[in-house]
């Protein structure tokens, strides 16, 4: 098992009740499974927030590992390592 700091900000805090926590992840884990736990923990409302589509991450929340949007890795797919930090970050527009 691994330990990973998750951190919600903006309206993710109200979601979930926490600004972070610390989860423990299987070893080999990747985005997505953490995903599906977070989604276990705090239900519809978050997982509505998070995922556009079953398999596709909402264009309204970048989703961060150690500071680097997880687009620019490889997605879902990316792997998480001991002691990442997670974070969830609203994308914010206005015009």
């Amino acid at each position: 098992m691994l330990n990973v700091k998750i951190i919600f900000l903006s309206v993710l805090v109200d979601i979930t009740q926490i600004e972070e926590l610390t989860l423990p992840v299987d070893d080999g884990s990747n985005i997505k499974n953490m995903l599906e736990q977070l989604s276990s923990k705090f239900g519809k409302k978050f997982e509505d927030l998070i995922f556009k589509a079953s398999e596709n991450l909402s264009k309204y929340v970048i989703v961060t590992i150690n500071g680097k949007d997880i687009r620019t890795l490889e997605g879902l797919n990316t792997k998480i390592q001991i002691d990442d930090e997670i974070s969830f970050i609203p994308a914010i527009a206005g015009g």
